[in-house]
């Protein structure tokens, strides 16, 4: 059976996700939308805060590279895609003071009008799982999920195809904080 996904449990160590949370922190709270444009506003379907990380700029080089490199071993291992780069980068926090969550979606929006589609969704844990409850990171039922204690675990990476559907519950308690990149090809052909 081919893997749906490809998971690194605890692989980034505490100094660096903490080096990932403060210069995440160092970019302004984004306006939050939907789709392709993402115009569209939905916070029963989606309800964090989004920060978009500059990949160019000089002090967030490093989460760039740190994504890179486990998207290239997870193609390697697992998809054989045509990669080319990555083109966004999010730091994404869900707060149990608003259920934070975001229901299910692909990453992956098949009429983009574009030459690129998103090919691999990344996601890297930086929040303990003991500081919240809820916010669990679940794969469309019909493909094997990773472990789920594994996947909770501060510094987790995980990697899998953005067209698989994906969602995170809502947060009851604490906050949850993860990374967010999808690495980008040329059209699924």
């Amino acid at each position: 059976m081919r893997a749906m996904w490809q998971m690194w449990p605890g692989a980034v160590p505490e100094h660096l996700i903490q080096s990932i949370i403060n210069e995440g922190n160092n970019y302004p709270i984004a306006n939050l939308g939907l789709g392709f444009d993402g115009t569209t506003q939905n916070a029963d379907y989606r309800q964090s805060d989004v920060r978009w990380i500059n990949k160019t700029n000089e002090g967030s080089r490093f989460i760039s590279d740190v994504l890179w490199y486990y998207a290239q071993l997870a193609n390697r291992n697992a998809f054989g895609f045509d990669i080319d780069f990555i083109n966004d980068i999010q730091y994404t926090t869900y707060r149990s003071d608003n259920n934070g969550k975001y229901d299910w979606h692909s990453d992956i929006f098949w009429g983009n009008p574009t030459e690129y589609d998103r090919k691999i969704s990344m996601v890297i844990q930086l929040t303990d799982p003991s500081e919240y409850d809820g916010g669990v990171f679940e794969i469309d039922a019909q493909y094997q999920s990773p472990n789920p204690e594994e996947l909770k675990r501060k510094g987790t990476v995980l990697a899998f195809p953005s067209f698989l559907l994906h969602r995170v519950t809502p947060v009851t308690r604490g906050i949850r904080q993860s990374l967010v990149s999808w690495i980008e090809g040329p059209k699924f052909r």
